[in-house]
């Protein structure tokens, strides 16, 4: 059901370009849709309006497409945490293997939770789970236990919101971001105890046509990833055992 919503909302995309005609345009990396994006709340240019995916999203397939670049995974397997649809349907076709997994959602091969992932160590080459890590009560271990299920040279990819300059352990959970941990630059040092190596890809990085930056107005001031009139890099944290 999930794949034809996504169809129907796609269809809109050509009546949303030709009543935009005229605003700056962009190339979605994910689906190749070339034209204008649309703004979410006071983020500007901020979703494709064919697929539907955010800045941080083009990032990240942007990362991805460049690790398999340089491996080939057509005999691996990967984990896959809260599945978005455009990267499960990326994962299925350059996998041999494709395992997704979520807490509650109905959509996933196994229900689990990421302090006690239910696999056998070294069970898979890749995982990859997008802002799932400032939800659990122990993120260490969450950690931990992705890199657990690597196998020897595999890889995590994890991608955290940067929400402010130095991260923040809740006590209680936030009543209305549901978040236990607020990640801010030096959460990547809780990746770099457990990970062998973690390479830092900035927004920056890769092609400005793509729109890979997030607007949140302001002036950013003393934000390390502010990089000026309310623009804020983005970053994903790819981890080497």
């Amino acid at each position: 059901m999930k794949n034809i919503e996504y169809a129907i909302k796609g269809l809109r995309a050509p009546f949303f370009k030709l009543l935009n005609k005229g605003k700056e345009n962009f190339l979605c990396p994910i689906c190749n849709y070339a034209g204008p994006f649309k703004d979410k709340n006071v983020r500007l240019h901020a979703k494709c309006p064919k697929c539907g995916e955010l800045e941080r999203a083009r990032l990240q397939y942007l990362v991805l497409k460049n690790i398999f670049e340089s491996i080939d995974c057509s005999s691996q397997g990967i984990l896959h945490v809260a599945p978005e649809n455009a990267f499960r349907k990326l994962f299925r076709k350059t996998f041999k293997t494709y395992v997704s997994g979520d807490l509650y959602r109905k959509d996933v091969d196994k229900n689990f939770d990421i302090q006690d992932i239910p696999f056998p160590d070294a069970s898979f080459d890749m995982v990859f789970a997008s802002h799932v890590l400032e939800y659990p009560d122990d993120d260490l271990k969450a950690i931990s236990e992705f890199r657990r299920v690597l196998k020897p040279n595999g890889i995590a990819v994890l991608p955290i919101p940067l929400v402010h300059e130095k991260t923040i352990d809740r006590k209680d959970r936030d009543k209305v971001t549901r978040m236990m941990h607020e990640p801010g630059l030096d959460y990547v040092n809780r990746f770099e105890a457990v990970f062998t190596r973690v390479d830092i890809h900035k927004s920056e990085m890769y092609p400005k046509e793509h729109q890979l930056f997030v607007y949140r107005g302001g002036d950013g001031e003393g934000h390390p990833l502010a990089i000026g009139d309310g623009w804020y890099s983005d970053i994903v944290p790819v981890c080497y055992v």
